[in-house]
């Protein structure tokens, strides 16, 4: 009988670094075995559209309101395309398809400064993937790449480093012309990391590579919004909000 064949992904901080695959026993120089298993998934065909159940949902906790909005690529279209926001930037959604995008406004009402990182937001799917938010950067690569962005894995529980798991990213940088102007368009919208002080509500865009089509609900997790800083500036609490949210996404054949 033939060795098994095994797939093996290494992680680093811009998102999949390494891919080997090779008989039991061999691997390449430098890529770490992880504890569990790793099985790569492709879709047989790519979503044409995604539709998200609720539309918009609130969560409270500690003072702090969290609220989400699955943004459309009709609704993206439609903001992206008023002069009296982007001026002559106004046109293009700069969101590739390969993307789903969420409205985030996040109010603080609890008389202290809480701290936002939209790189700690997960999106998990029933079929155990998880997706990392995707920066302007990550997002130019999606470009850059011109492919899909399914060929990434499905992991096992234990191979989570944090609470969380490991997560699926892309990393690469814009280009010129065209692509920075997206870039551009993209870095001016999002959902940025920082202090959100009392009594402020911040809000802005956050996407996440599209769930795998075989998966028909996510929870998305607006996690590690960090408070109750001491006088050090350091936080003793953390918040994590989470969404459940139902998927249904109408492939192309």
């Amino acid at each position: 009988m033939s060795p098994m064949r095994r797939v093996f992904v290494s992680f680093g901080l811009c998102g999949i670094v390494a891919v080997s695959s090779g008989c039991r026993g061999g691997f390449t120089p430098g890529i770490e075995r992880p504890k569990g298993e790793i099985e790569m998934r492709r879709p047989e065909s790519l979503a044409a559209s995604i539709t998200v159940d609720p539309i918009s949902s609130s969560l409270s906790k500690s003072g702090v309101d969290v609220t989400i909005r699955f943004a459309s690529p009709e609704e993206l279209d439609r903001f992206f395309e008023k002069e009296e926001i982007f001026g002559k930037l106004a046109g293009k959604n700069p969101y590739p398809e390969e993307t789903l995008v969420f409205y985030i406004r996040i109010a603080n009402h609890s008389g202290k400064k809480i701290k936002v990182n939209p790189e700690d937001f997960v999106l998990i799917d029933n079929i155990n993937i998880q997706y990392s938010e995707l920066s302007p950067d990550n997002i130019s690569a999606i470009y850059e790449a011109r492919t899909n962005v399914w060929a990434f894995a499905k992991t096992t529980g234990d191979l989570a480093p944090g609470p969380y798991g490991i997560p699926l990213k892309v990393a690469g940088s814009m280009g010129s012309g065209a692509g920075r102007k997206l870039h551009y368009l993209i870095k001016q919208v999002r959902l940025g990391a920082g202090y959100v002080h009392p009594g402020i509500a911040y809000d802005g865009y956050i996407a996440f590579p599209r769930p795998h089509p075989n998966a028909t609900s996510v929870r998305l997790i607006i996690g590690n919004l960090k408070t109750d800083f001491s006088p050090a500036d350091l936080p003793n609490t953390s918040l994590d909000f989470e969404f459940p949210l139902s998927i249904k996404a109408v492939t192309n054949k």
